[in-house]
């Protein structure tokens, strides 16, 4: 059993004991009370039987004296009763209710005790004649017919126990999740074999009853009370060992050691066989023989011994249940189900006592009324409360750790079972809380307190049990078009493989929360109307306040719905190195509205998508590393492309970059003679956001094997042009080469003779002159 049935076991128990501690006497009285007035109203179309029965007891000397003792008896209360009726009446209301609530369960009681003393005294004086012949005449009858009983009762047993035991392995090959359901159903087939068996043992015992009374009509009559009490006993005691199991673990419905459900099922079952037969066979056959007083004191006997041996099982018992109640105090998620599971643990014996107590007051006091319905409604009760629990925990069992998905489902929509899982707890929160209802309204019809099932035939019952049961579909509707449209987008997004998780994230919680809105305002327009609320106003007034807002802000919707676009056609996702708006950076946040993008300088540019017209992607799939390297006009282009070439199979053996190279390298060709070179382009294949690391590392490969291979790479060069005469011959170019020793002292000496200082231009110190040309320096 689960610690979630175990949580669910106390608090109905809770509940149903103390109401039916409280409930029992007055409930009692009131229910025989209410026997006694239908009674009386029977006895209005039998008064001609009543007649009879009473001169029978006229005849009778010592029934006469019996009945003027009676009548005696109850004309000298009459005066005090008239008296403190009238007294009753000229107080106030609520007092009289106060004093005759009291007096109507003091007083019976009171006079019960008075009756039993009476009786007693009568029993002790000798006052009693027995014929014990005929009472063996009917004792070993009626042992007969019980031996029979059980005797067919022992062997059915017996050919059944094979039964059971292939019932309680069925109850345990099967999965945790479906156990309880296995074991309820296997403890109902052994609970409906069981009837079946008693049954058959009450047929066979009363087939024997015509050959046993041999006609007497008083003895078949006590036959008769001892079946009725064999079979009520024994569908009592079948219920407590269904329920305790003792001797098949696997069928036990409560958490308990065999020692424990050993202890509760002999203790219960002990009391009820002595009640039973004390209440339903003794006592009636012995006031049918004439001997109230001797059946009074037998009742009492019966009803003082399991009083007593119920309270000693009680206080065995406190440590025991205590323990369980303080481990489960313990586990618990609330402060107020840990305080109220530890208050139960130190006070429910003394409850439960109160409630033995209360039970015996009802069969002393009202034997024959009152005592049959408190057996009901606490039988009832239990059925009740152990049915509430036994679906709340199966269902807690079935959907408590989660709803499967199929495999095929969930390869589709990873999230789906954790995003359906979400909404279980609380459905089976709701569920139980109906069950509870229902069972409270149940054990409140148990002991007609309130016939809840009844007014819901009413037309506002009606009413509120439609209105429940509407709301109820329109929720699980808007739950299941939720998850069956939530499931459907993500289906959808899941569809390209490898897709970053970033704009699965944006687009489900864009449409999640579209989604959402729509369902919620549609849902609560639907609840509004079943409970009688015209939406025409709102849905006008939503409009209205639509149209507003969409004239408003448009440059928001159009930020919006370029985003839902670029989103769905997966322009961009976070950790992307894009180019939007004229500004090229990597992509850090991803919005609804906007993108952030940092370029390299480490600036983010927050960037509407309405001003995004183009988005350009670098990290899709795959990238190219393109560059056009340039080489001298003298250089051979053959000789160059087997450098490039060479220096390419190095970088595809470099450990850093060979697993960034998605194909070979590509060379179109001569792409241009420029000016000073000529340019040869190359291609390489990268994974996405590599091209740059590639291309860094192969122009430092091609750098170096241009220059092993004495292949230069061309820089811009400047030609001077000095023109020519019109002969076609050129003036000479003098050129003279000066050191910087031999410039500066010309420098100083045209310095002097001008009489100006000149600054110097350079790092030397020269300023070059028209006919001269300065070294590079070094």
């Amino acid at each position: 059993m689960s610690v979630s049935f175990r949580r669910l076991l106390y608090w109905p128990l809770l509940v149903g004991l103390l109401f039916s501690l409280l409930a029992s006497p007055v409930m009692a009285q009131s229910a025989g009370g209410a026997g006694t007035q239908a009674d009386g109203g029977a006895s209005a179309s039998g008064d001609q039987a009543d007649y009879g029965a009473l001169v029978e007891l006229l005849k009778d000397p010592q029934k006469r004296d019996q009945l003027i003792a009676e009548l005696e008896r109850l004309s000298s209360g009459s005066g005090e009763s008239a008296g403190s009726g009238a007294k009753a009446e000229e107080s106030d209301g609520t007092s009289a209710g106060v004093k005759g609530a009291v007096s109507h369960v003091v007083g019976p009681v009171s006079e019960s005790i008075g009756e039993m003393a009476g009786a007693a005294g009568r029993l002790f004086d000798g006052d009693v004649s027995i014929d014990w012949l005929a009472v063996g005449q009917i004792a070993w009858r009626v042992v007969a017919v019980l031996a029979l009983a059980y005797l067919v009762l022992a062997l059915g047993r017996l050919l059944l126990r094979g039964f059971w035991r292939r019932l309680e392995r069925y109850a345990q090959t099967t999965t945790a999740r479906h156990r309880l359901f296995r074991v309820g159903l296997a403890v109902l087939v052994s609970l409906v074999s069981g009837v079946v068996l008693v049954a058959l043992a009450y047929l066979a015992s009363q087939a024997s009853v015509l050959w046993l009374a041999d006609g007497d009509e008083r003895i078949e009559g006590v036959l008769a009370l001892a079946l009725e009490a064999f079979i009520v006993v024994e569908l009592a005691r079948l219920v407590i060992k269904v329920a305790f199991a003792p001797a098949l673990p696997g069928l036990r419905l409560f958490p308990l050691s065999e020692e424990d459900s050993r202890f509760w099922s002999r203790w219960l079952s002990r009391v009820i066989w002595l009640t039973g037969y004390a209440g339903i066979m003794l006592v009636p056959a012995i006031q049918d023989g004439g001997h109230d007083d001797l059946a009074r004191a037998v009742g009492w006997t019966a009803a003082l011994l399991a009083l007593a041996y119920t309270w000693g099982r009680l206080w065995r018992a406190r440590h025991m249940v205590r323990e369980a109640l303080v481990a489960r105090a313990d586990r618990a998620e609330r402060a107020l189900s840990s305080w109220a599971l530890r208050l139960l643990g130190g006070t429910w014996h003394w409850l439960a006592m109160l409630y033995a107590l209360g039970v015996f007051v009802v069969a002393i006091v009202r034997p024959g009324e009152s005592l049959p319905f408190v057996a009901l409604a606490t039988f009832n009760t239990a059925v009740i409360v152990g049915v509430a629990i036994f679906v709340a925990a199966m269902l807690t069992q079935w959907i408590g750790r989660g709803v499967p998905v199929p495999d095929s489902l969930l390869a589709r929509m990873p999230t789906l079972q954790l995003r359906l899982n979400t909404y279980v707890p609380l459905i089976l929160r709701i569920i139980r809380i109906v069950i509870g209802l229902v069972a409270f309204f149940g054990v409140l019809w148990a002991w007609n307190l309130a016939n809840v099932f009844a007014w819901f035939a009413s037309e506002g019952g009606r009413w509120l049990l439609s209105a429940s049961i509407d709301i109820a579909i329109v929720l699980f509707i808007a739950l299941i078009a939720w998850l069956v449209a939530t499931g459907l987008i993500e289906a959808k997004l899941n569809s390209d493989a490898g897709m970053p998780s970033a704009r699965m994230q944006t687009l489900l919680a864009l449409f999640r929360n579209a989604i959402a809105i729509a369902l919620i305002t549609v849902t609560a327009m639907i609840i509004l109307s079943e409970v009688g609320v015209d939406i025409g106003p709102l849905l006008a007034g939503a409009g209205v306040l639509g149209l507003a807002i969409g004239f408003g802000a448009q440059k928001m919707v159009q930020d919006v719905i370029t985003g839902v676009f670029i989103q769905i056609e997966n322009a961009i996702n976070t950790g992307d190195v894009i180019t939007a708006a004229g500004v090229t950076g990597t992509a850090e946040r991803l919005s609804i509205r906007s993108v952030s993008v940092r370029d390299l300088a480490g600036t983010v540019h927050v960037i509407p998508f309405s001003s995004v017209d183009i988005v350009s992607n670098y990290m899709r799939e795959y990238a190219y590393h393109k560059a056009e390297y340039g080489i001298a006009y003298r250089e051979n282009i053959d000789d160059a492309v087997a450098e490039l070439k060479a220096a390419y199979e190095e970088l595809a053996n470099d450990p850093d970059y060979k697993d960034h190279l998605l194909d070979g390298i590509e060379i179109p060709g001569v792409t241009a003679l420029a000016d000073s070179s000529v340019n040869i382009r190359v291609m390489i294949k990268t994974t996405p956001g590599d091209q740059w690391s590639v291309g860094r590392a192969y122009n430092r490969l091609v750098k170096m094997y241009f220059d092993k291979a004495g292949i230069e790479i061309p820089f811009p060069h400047t030609t001077l042009y000095f023109g020519v005469d019109k002969d076609g011959t050129a003036p000479p170019a003098n050129l003279r080469m000066l050191d910087s020793r031999e410039a500066k002292a010309e420098n100083e000496s045209e310095d002097q003779s001008s009489g100006k200082k000149r600054k110097p231009d350079g790092p030397g110190g020269h300023v070059p002159d028209a006919d001269d040309v300065d070294q590079p320096e070094t």
